[in-house]
């Protein structure tokens, strides 16, 4: 009589865990909504930066209208732009070398854009520079559009180059005339 008991209690007690795990099973890992046409980049002024495979370090540099201080690697966050990415050479699971800045809005006025060299152990080193623009249509979503690409070559260590200089009205268009590369250091500024 002794077992018997004991065999059900076990056998009651298995099969009330068995029940609430079923009743609490719905709840563990609810469905999720498919959002993927929801998600928007972030971002309206989008700065793109590319070089050459290895150890080198290259820096993106940007500076717009009702910053204070440019943003770089030493300042990753302004008013109006954050450096998304401070790529470091080869301390990366890919040898792809690149760096991103993202502003919030677009502000008219101008923007310029510098690259510096580092840590470039191999000269020269060649930067792709790419520059699009999101413009919000009355909170409407509006796809990227490319405004900007250079190219350039940075040839001395610790050299800082202006990429591009650039103004924008208020609608996220560039002003006619306004892309220039004149130089403006903005890794000086930064201290």
């Amino acid at each position: 009589m002794g077992q018997t008991l004991y065999r059900d209690f076990l056998f009651l007690t298995l099969l009330a865990f068995v029940m609430m795990l079923l009743i609490v099973l719905p709840w563990l890992n609810p469905p999720t909504e498919d959002r993927t046409g929801d998600i928007t980049p972030p971002g309206n002024v989008i700065v793109h930066i590319v070089w050459d495979e290895g150890n080198i370090d290259v820096d993106l540099w940007v500076f717009g209208p009702k910053e204070f201080k440019p943003v770089g690697y030493s300042n990753k966050g302004g008013l109006i732009w954050n450096l998304l990415r401070d790529d470091l050479g080869s301390m990366d699971v890919t040898d792809l070398n690149y760096e991103n800045s993202f502003s919030r809005g677009v502000i008219p006025g101008e923007y310029i854009i510098n690259v510096h060299c580092f840590r470039c152990p191999v000269l020269p080193v060649n930067v792709k520079i790419e520059v699009s623009v999101k413009k919000d249509n009355n909170n409407q979503k509006s796809a990227l559009k490319i405004i900007a690409k250079t190219k350039l070559q940075l040839r001395q260590s610790r050299e800082e180059v202006t990429a591009l200089r650039f103004k924008l009205n208020k609608e996220g268009d560039i002003v006619p005339g306004s892309i220039n590369h004149v130089y403006r250091p903005l890794r000086a500024m930064s201290n």
